[in-house]
C-alpha cells in the first residue's frame, strides 16, 4: 500500500484499482456500521407509511395508493419511486422493515463512492488520491447525519444516492461530448420521482446550463440544455399521464401539502407558523395541519417573543381554541391566522424575510431537531461543524475543477435558501451534505498533503 500511495492516478477508474484494498475495507466498514444501526437501533418516522402503504397496495393490485381501507383510490400524496424500491425489496424478502432498511444500507455505500469520485475531480492532481479517500471515509464512517438516515424508512437516503449520481455524471459530461446531459436530465427527472423537492436539484443544474450558455455562446452548449429538458420530460410523462388519468388535472409531481385526495390545507396557518418558528423547538405546531383534531400543539408553551403583543397571544389562543372545538381548521378559521401573519410582516419585514431564514438555515446544517435538548444540540455541532468548514474552505481554497465547484455551490445554496425560507426540519438539507463532503474530503487532503511535507522538511 505504501508504493501505491506515491503514485498519482489519472482517473478515478485507476485510483479504485490502486486502492481497492483500503476501498473494500472501508466499504466493509461502513456497511457493517449501517446493518448495526439497520437491524439493533432502527427507528420509525411519522412519514414512513406514506412510503410502505403504497408498496403493500401496489404488492396487491390495488394501485399506487395510501388508502388502507376501502374504497382504495389513487392518491397523489406523494411520487412512486421510493414506494416502488420498497415493494421490490418486499417482494423479494417480504414485508419487513428490516429488509429496506438493509437494502438503502447497501445504496448508500455506491453513494460512498460517488463522493470520493466528486471529491477526486474537485482535487488539484496531486491531492486527488488523498481527497477520494478522505471523502470516502467521511461519508462512510464519520458523518453520523448521513449514516442515521439509512435507519428510517424515508427517501433521504436513496434521493442522496440519485443526486450523487446526477452530479457525478453532470462532472463527466463538463469533460465530455454534450449530449450526455440527456444522461444527467433522465438521472434528474428519477430524482424528482425520488422526491418532489428534487426540482432543487433541477433548478440547479438547468441555471448552470443557462450560465454555460452565456459563457460559451455556443450551439452545443444550447443543444445540451435542450437534452437535459427533454429527457426530464420523458421520465415525467408516465407519471403526468397516471396523474391526469386519476385525477383530471395537471399534476406534474405530487401534491405540494402531501395530501393524498386533495384535502383542505390552512396555508394561513402555515403562515404563521413561519413568522415565527425558526426551529423544530415547537415542531407539533404543525400537527393540527398533519393530524386533525389533535392536541398536541399547546399555545401556552410558546414563549413570550413568539407574540408581538397581549392582543396577539390572546387571539392566537382563541383560534386554537376554536380549531379544537370544531375538529378541524376552516377556510374562516384560516383567514384569521393569515391575517395575523400578514401584519407579522409588515411590522417586521427584516424578522420575517432576513433574520428568521439565517436562524433556520443555521437549524438546517447545526442543529435541526435536535435543539429541543441542549446536549444533543451541543453533540450535533461538534459533529458536524467541521465537515462545513472543512467543505467551505475546500471550496473556496482547493478545489480547482471550476464548472464543478459552480454547479455544487448552486445545488448547495439553492437548497439551502429555499428551506430557510419555508423549513427547519433538517431532513431537507440531508443532499446537500454529499456535495460538502466531497469538499472537505479535499480540504482534508491539502492538510494531510501539509502535514507530510513539513514531516519530510523536517527530516
Amino acid at each position: 500500500m505504501k508504493v501505491g500511495l506515491r503514485r498519482n492516478p489519472g482517473s478515478f477508474h485507476e485510483f479504485v484499482s490502486v486502492y481497492r484494498t483500503p476501498i473494500l475495507i472501508v466499504l466493509t466498514l461502513a456497511f457493517a456500521w449501517r446493518i448495526l444501526l439497520a437491524v439493533g437501533f432502527p427507528r420509525t418516522a411519522g412519514d414512513e407509511p406514506r412510503y410502505t402503504i403504497p408498496a403493500v397496495n401496489m404488492l396487491a393490485g390495488q394501485g399506487f395508493s395510501s388508502d388502507v381501507t376501502q374504497p382504495i383510490l389513487p392518491s397523489e400524496h406523494t411520487v412512486p419511486v421510493y414506494p416502488l424500491f420498497i415493494a421490490g425489496v418486499f417482494a423479494v424478502f417480504g414485508q419487513h422493515n428490516v429488509a429496506v432498511r438493509i437494502a438503502q444500507s447497501a445504496v448508500d455505500l455506491i453513494t460512498c463512492l460517488l463522493v470520493a469520485f466528486v471529491a477526486f475531480s474537485l482535487a488539484p492532481p496531486l491531492l486527488k488520491k488523498y481527497a477520494a479517500l478522505a471523502g470516502l471515509l467521511i461519508y462512510a464512517l464519520l458523518c453520523w447525519f448521513t449514516v442515521s438516515w439509512t435507519r428510517y424508512i424515508l427517501a433521504e437516503t436513496l434521493a442522496s444516492f440519485v443526486t450523487m449520481l446526477a452530479v457525478t455524471f453532470s462532472a463527466i459530461t463538463l469533460r465530455r461530448e454534450n449530449w450526455r446531459w440527456f444522461v444527467v436530465g433522465l438521472i434528474c427527472g428519477v430524482a424528482l420521482l425520488v422526491r418532489a423537492d428534487a426540482v432543487l436539484l433541477v433548478g440547479a443544474v438547468g441555471l448552470f446550463l443557462v450560465f454555460q450558455i452565456a459563457r460559451l455562446r455556443s450551439w452545443p452548449s444550447v443543444l445540451g440544455l435542450v437534452f437535459f429538458c427533454v429527457s426530464i420530460s420523458l421520465v415525467l410523462t408516465p407519471w403526468i399521464v397516471r396523474n391526469y388519468i386519476a385525477f383530471a388535472k395537471f399534476q406534474p409531481l405530487a401534491s405540494p401539502t402531501g395530501m393524498p385526495h386533495g384535502e383542505y390545507v390552512p396555508n394561513g396557518y402555515l403562515l404563521w407558523i413561519r413568522t415565527w418558528m425558526a426551529d423544530q423547538t415547537y415542531y407539533h405546531a404543525y400537527d393540527p395541519v398533519l393530524h386533525a383534531g389533535v392536541r398536541s400543539f399547546d399555545p401556552a408553551e410558546l414563549p413570550e417573543t413568539t407574540f408581538d403583543s397581549p392582543e396577539e397571544k390572546q387571539q392566537v389562543f382563541r383560534l386554537i381554541n376554536q380549531y379544537y372545538q370544531v375538529g378541524r381548521f376552516t377556510p374562516e378559521l384560516n383567514d384569521q391566522f393569515q391575517a395575523i401573519a400578514h401584519d407579522r410582516i409588515r411590522r417586521s419585514p427584516v424578522r420575517f424575510f432576513i433574520w428568521l431564514p439565517a436562524q433556520r438555515i443555521a437549524g438546517l446544517w447545526l442543529t435541526g431537531f435536535t435543539t429541543a435538548n441542549p446536549l444533543h444540540r451541543l453533540i450535533r455541532m461538534l459533529l458536524v461543524a467541521p465537515i462545513i468548514l472543512g467543505g467551505i474552505v475546500g471550496f473556496a481554497c482547493f478545489a480547482r475543477n471550476a464548472q464543478l465547484v459552480g454547479l455544487l455551490l448552486l445545488i448547495i445554496v439553492i437548497r439551502t435558501v429555499f428551506f430557510g425560507f419555508l423549513h427547519s426540519s433538517e431532513h431537507y438539507i440531508v443532499e446537500a451534505y454529499p456535495p460538502m463532503i466531497a469538499a472537505c474530503g479535499v480540504t482534508v487532503a491539502a492538510l494531510w498533503q501539509y502535514v507530510r511535507s513539513k514531516r519530510l522538511i523536517n527530516q
